[in-house]
C-alpha cells in the first residue's frame, strides 16, 4: 500500500509493504551531490544483504558526500563506532543523543517523517511529507546544519579530500565567465569575482593529468582577479585571450568532469582515489 497527498511542490506520503526507502535512494543515484541524514537508531552493520549502511556506502562510492547524524548505533554489541573503508573515507558520522527526528535530504527533495532509516520500516505503516521546493529544502538543510549538526559529536569525519568535488564551482564560474561580452562588463560586474575559483583547476590538475586529461590552456588569470579588485583597466588584448582561454577550458572540463562521474560509477570513489595516489592500495 502505498498513498500519496500531493500539494505545491511536494507531497505527503502514507505507505505499507511498499518499496518506499527503495525508491528514495534510487532519486539520489544520478547528479546527487550531497545527502544529509537525521535518524534516531541506525544500523551499522553490513553483515546483512539489504541494510541502510550498505546502501549509503554505495552512494558515497558514486560520489555523493554524505552526512550521517544518529542519536543511537547498532553495531554488534559494542559501543565504539567502526566503520567499513567507504564510510571512513568519505562519510561524515555524528551522534546527538537528543535527536529524534528523521530527515533525509537531498539536493532535490528532503524527506522528514515517521519511519526509521531501515528497510523494515517498509513493512509498517508509515507517512511523511516530501518537499521538492528549493526554498524549503535550503531552511530544512540549514536547520540540519546549524542546529542538529552544531549540537553533535563527530564520530567520523572523513579522512579523504576528493579534489573532484570542486568541478561543480570550477563549472559554474566558467559558464558564468563565458556568458561575458566585454571588458567592461567583466570590470563592473562584482559577480566576476568567481575568477577567484578557477585556482581549484590549478589545484586538481595534476590529479587529471594521471587520468591522461591534461590541461589543454594555461592562462595566468591573477593579473586579471587584482585588476578586477583594484579597480584597474584590463587591456582589450588581455580581455580577449582570457576570454578564449575559457572557451577552450569549458568543454575541457565538462569532458573530464564526465569521466570522473564514469569512473565512480565502473570502479568507484574509492579506487578512483587510489588511481590518482590520494589512497594508498
Amino acid at each position: 500500500m502505498k498513498k500519496e497527498i500531493p500539494f505545491h511542490e511536494g507531497k505527503v506520503v502514507f505507505f505499507k509493504e511498499a518499496n518506499f526507502w527503495g525508491e528514495v535512494l534510487d532519486q539520489c543515484k544520478k547528479e546527487t551531490k550531497a545527502i544529509f541524514i537525521a535518524t534516531y537508531n541506525f544500523n551499522f552493520q553490513s553483515k546483512y544483504e539489504k541494510t541502510f549502511y550498505r546502501e549509503l556506502s554505495k552512494l558515497a562510492d558514486l560520489g555523493i558526500d554524505i552526512s550521517l547524524l544518529y542519536s543511537k548505533m547498532t553495531y554488534s554489541e559494542k559501543d565504539k563506532l567502526e566503520v567499513e573503508e567507504i564510510f571512513k573515507n568519505f562519510v561524515l558520522c555524528a551522534e546527538l543523543v537528543s535527536n529524534h527526528s528523521k530527515l533525509f535530504i537531498a539536493d532535490d527533495f528532503a524527506f522528514i517523517g515517521s519511519a526509521n532509516f531501515s528497510f523494515g520500516s517498509n513493512n509498517n505503516y508509515e507517512c511523511g511529507v516530501i518537499f521538492t521546493d528549493k526554498k524549503i529544502i535550503s531552511e530544512i538543510r540549514k536547520y540540519y546544519c546549524e542546529e542538529l549538526l552544531d549540537k553533535s559529536e563527530f564520530t567520523n569525519v572523513p579522512e579523504v579530500s576528493d579534489p573532484f568535488d570542486f568541478f561543480p564551482m570550477i563549472l559554474k564560474a566558467v559558464e558564468k565567465l563565458g556568458n561575458v561580452k566585454s571588458k567592461e562588463e567583466l570590470s563592473n560586474n562584482t559577480e566576476n569575482f568567481i575568477i577567484g575559483d578557477l585556482r581549484f583547476i590549478d589545484d586538481i590538475e595534476r590529479y587529471v593529468e594521471i587520468l591522461g586529461y591534461p590541461v589543454p590552456s594555461e592562462f595566468d588569470w591573477w593579473p586579471i582577479y587584482m585588476s578586477i579588485h583594484d579597480g584597474t583597466q584590463i587591456s582589450e588584448t588581455i580581455y580577449q585571450d582570457f576570454m578564449s582561454y575559457i572557451r577552450v577550458i569549458h568543454p575541457y572540463l565538462i569532458q573530464v568532469s564526465n569521466y570522473v562521474k564514469e569512473q565512480y560509477e565502473s570502479i568507484g570513489r574509492n579506487e578512483l582515489m587510489k588511481k590518482i595516489g590520494i589512497l594508498k592500495d
